[in-house]
């Protein structure tokens, strides 16, 4: 996955769903992923931008974006 292809599933994500990335995947798209502070600000910003929260799930080893409603 790439960063444009989550933005295009972001951004298609209907208000008050979210979409769960790995975090091996989260290291690839915000080097060098969980849990670096410099990948979670970079993620927060990104998600913000596509109006979406993080709900980070280390037990799970996902990241989640919710669309806020």
């Amino acid at each position: 996955m790439t960063l444009e292809e989550l933005r295009e599933t972001l951004e298609k994500l209907p208000p008050g769903k979210m979409a769960g990335v790995h975090h091996d995947a989260y290291a690839d798209l915000f080097p060098p992923g969980e849990p670096d502070s410099n990948a979670r600000e970079a993620c927060y910003k990104f998600a913000k931008t596509l109006g979406c929260r993080i709900e980070n799930k280390p037990q799970e080893k996902t990241v989640w974006f919710v669309k806020d409603a």
